[in-house]
């Protein structure tokens, strides 16, 4: 396929100027809704900061950025160590001067039941799902407080609301990411810093990297494909990675200036009570 002409992301419009001027770090940047919302964040203007584990994804989301015309930087790191988050941040301060969105994108899991789990599957899966959150909020957070202002998005899931089979440990820290965006919403509101998250449904991606981290995972079959459709209870599609970039947008400009400490449930109606 001739990649002059593909556009992975047709559903991006031209951008609007939502961000202008802002700088937005993207964990996770470099695949899947991660990719989507770093891409619409630089054609609405901000200066984005992709951060990814790995960068087999060709082309790499800056590049791509940038063949759009935008602002990108890539930093290569793991978010489930301390010590990466915090640089980071301190590399996204020195480059750009200042901060402004922080997107907390990266996650997996690992599908098996709690008496399958090795302690090594299950303390992946913390560490990346919530640790991590926890890691780069912590280093940002000084710098928004000083500042006064500051934007923190989280991407949880529809499985942090909802139970689903033998997915155990990404429920868990999914339900945590959640209650940790509301509580954080309340300790940091005062400072003027905004603090919600993204609850995407099933989202057509590459979805969970697994134990250890791989950065492709094997096509799903079309029985798997259905049984996702029809968890879409009202819209019986999957959902585009743009679909969920463009919840994030809103959450990270002005027009949601009033809005913190909320779950925006992105699902096409998998959450519906039926």
């Amino acid at each position: 396929m001739n990649r002059e002409i593909y556009d992975e992301h047709p559903q991006l419009k031209t951008g609007l100027g939502r961000l202008q001027d802002k700088v937005a770090i993207v964990t996770g940047a470099n695949s899947g809704i991660g990719r989507a919302i770093a891409r619409l964040f630089a054609r609405e203007g901000a200066r984005v900061v992709c951060c990814d584990i790995q960068e087999i994804t060709e082309p790499r989301i800056d590049k791509l950025i940038e063949r759009d015309g935008g602002n990108a930087l890539f930093i290569n790191l793991d978010v489930t160590k301390k010590e990466n988050c915090e640089n980071l941040i301190e590399m996204t301060n020195v480059n750009f001067g200042t901060i402004d969105v922080l997107v907390n994108n990266a996650g997996g899991g690992v599908k098996k039941k709690i008496h399958e789990l090795t302690s090594e599957e299950w303390h992946f899966v913390v560490e990346l799902n919530l640790n991590a959150v926890f890691y780069t909020s912590r280093a940002v957070l000084p710098f928004f407080i000083k500042q006064k202002k500051g934007n923190i998005i989280n991407t949880a899931s529809t499985f942090g609301l909802l139970a689903a089979p033998n997915y155990s440990a990404y429920c868990a820290t999914k339900a945590a990411v959640i209650n940790l965006t509301r509580q954080m919403a309340l300790d940091y509101g005062p400072y003027g810093v905004r603090v919600n998250c993204l609850c995407p449904g099933a989202i057509e991606t590459a979805r969970f990297r697994g134990y250890p981290p791989r950065p492709r995972r094997k096509d799903l079959t079309d029985e798997e494909i259905n049984t996702l459709i029809k968890s879409n209870k009202a819209l019986l599609r999957l959902g585009q990675p743009e679909e969920v970039a463009y919840g994030a947008l809103f959450l990270a400009s002005d027009e949601s200036s009033f809005i913190t400490g909320h779950a925006l449930v992105i699902d096409g109606g998998q959450s519906i009570a039926v």
